[in-house]
């Protein structure tokens, strides 16, 4: 399939609060045509770091070991790991995002700045759309949604961004049908 503007895959970013609905979300994403990366968020990893009150820098780097940690339970589902920077080529990836991220860290250290930037930036070096996958509705003007850093970053990056609620069956495939159509 050929889509405008060259995309080839969606980075598709799954809450860490989703932990207990994840194998649904997967589900969802895997009955997709679209390749999809996933990139995990941190959840009660990332919490268990924020509790240990760090410093900035090691907040960052114990907060990305973080979400390898919720990448490798997704993948427990079934799905390959990469911790390669690529646009996908079919299927679902889920991508460990530590050995990239030692390799381009661009982005503030700071609890301003979480997997949703992240994401956000990793879209935006791939060029492909974003798909954040919440706990709940929103958009990217709810800024109680997505990390304080993200509006910032979105200005700059300028791919569209989508969101779905995971815990609502049928949200996910809604919104990769919807950018799917879009994007043809």
């Amino acid at each position: 399939m050929t889509y405008r503007y060259g995309m080839n895959g969606v980075v598709v970013k799954i809450g860490g609060s989703l932990l207990d609905t994840a194998e649904n979300v997967l589900a969802e994403l895997s009955a997709s045509d679209i390749p999809l990366l996933v990139v995990p968020g941190g959840g009660i990893f990332a919490d268990s770091v924020r509790a240990a009150d760090l410093d900035d820098d090691a907040a960052h780097w114990q907060a990305i070991s973080s979400m390898n940690r919720y990448g490798r339970y997704l993948s427990t589902f079934g799905f390959p790991v990469t911790e390669t920077f690529s646009s996908p080529k079919s299927g679902v990836s889920i991508l460990l995002p530590e050995k990239i991220l030692r390799a381009s860290d661009p982005l503030p250290h700071s609890w301003d700045v979480t997997s949703d930037s992240l994401a956000l930036w990793m879209a935006g070096e791939l060029s492909l759309p974003l798909l954040l996958v919440k706990s709940r509705e929103g958009d990217t003007s709810d800024l109680a949604l997505v990390d304080a850093y993200f509006s910032t970053l979105l200005s700059s990056i300028g791919v569209p961004v989508y969101f779905a609620n995971g815990r609502v069956r049928g949200s996910v495939t809604r919104q990769l049908e919807a950018l799917e159509a879009t994007l043809l």
